[in-house]
């Protein structure tokens, strides 16, 4: 089907999906009580057994093909560690320590991010709340999502970069602690390590509105992986609509296109990276682009229009 025809009908489907609420992990987490943290359904793929249940298993095992081993767990990595190169003290008390300088992106307000993260209690070092490092995965999350000290104290690292925050419980949660690891009141140390971000890189300025969140963008473009091997291309005869969701993470039910395009005016031209891990599509959509792939898209905005609900979902 014509792509053109289908931008109407999913637009008031996919508006929903671009206006819901940020990510707020476990440790992270905004106190507001609608917006926590899910806990996983069981994962293991058990069925529950029954009687007899071994003679069963015994003659499907005749007949049934091999099954493909589950992947295995992510192992934990260590935390980073080092002397302090860089050291500041922002307002509200909120202490900044760099001990590696990243040579990367250097990350904005607002922006989308992909983090490794330790979470400790100032007063009790040995008390670890949270750790992406010990699951062995980095996060991916937004900063508007996250507690004020974040907000405040990611903004200037750059991709690669290591650093350390002293937050001060009015910057934390206060009184309010999400569990009962965290006392109320308590000031909390985290070390951050920048694994990656949603980039955005103007190379022409354009003229007109601006481009909010959720909106409907025309544009050409080129996309690559991270190799440089082009994987698709839209030029003005055959220009690509990008529309709110299409992008959508299954977790934060943020898509980061929103975000990448928002600020965007007609005959601007940007660079856009989209990392691994926030590069998903709803199944339903079909999009012939991979999935799960670091990409580089660059593109010029042709058309625009904004949709009701603007600031929602992909807010910069």
């Amino acid at each position: 089907m014509n792509r053109r025809l289908i931008v109407s009908v999913l637009a008031c489907v996919a508006v929903a999906a671009a206006l819901v609420v940020p990510f707020n992990a476990k440790a992270l987490a905004t106190d507001d009580p609608a917006k926590q943290e899910q806990k996983p359904a069981d994962q293991s793929g058990k069925a529950p057994a029954t009687n007899g249940g071994n003679e069963a298993k015994d003659d499907m095992k005749k007949d049934s093909a091999p099954t493909a081993e589950a992947p295995a767990a992510p192992q934990g990595v260590p935390v980073p560690d080092g002397p302090v190169v860089e050291k500041k003290e922002l307002e509200g008390g909120l202490i900044v320590e760099d001990i590696k300088i990243g040579d990367g992106y250097e990350i904005q307000p607002h922006d989308i991010v992909v983090a490794h993260y330790h979470g400790t209690l100032k007063a009790d070092p040995k008390v670890v709340f949270d750790s992406s490092f010990q699951r062995g995965e980095p996060a991916p999350f937004p900063l508007d999502g996250v507690i004020q000290g974040w907000q405040k104290g990611v903004p200037g690292m750059k991709v690669g970069g290591v650093r350390r925050l002293t937050i001060p419980a009015a910057m934390a949660y206060g009184e309010q602690s999400p569990s009962a690891e965290i006392p109320a009141n308590s000031d909390l140390v985290f070390v951050i390590q920048m694994i990656d971000a949603v980039q955005k890189i103007d190379e022409k300025e354009g003229q007109g509105d601006a481009a909010q969140a959720p909106c409907l963008a025309t544009t050409t473009y080129t996309i690559k992986d991270e190799s440089g091997k082009e994987i698709a291309k839209a030029d003005s005869s055959n220009p690509y609509i990008w529309f709110p969701g299409e992008m959508m993470d299954p977790m934060t039910r943020l898509d980061p296109m929103q975000s990448a395009l928002a600020g965007m005016k007609v005959g601007g031209k940007r660079r856009i990276v989209i990392p691994a891990q926030w590069n998903n599509s709803p199944p339903q959509l079909n999009v012939k682009r991979p999935t799960g792939v670091k990409l580089v898209i660059e593109l010029e905005l042709t058309a625009l229009r904004n949709l009701p609900g603007g600031g929602g979902g992909g807010r910069r």
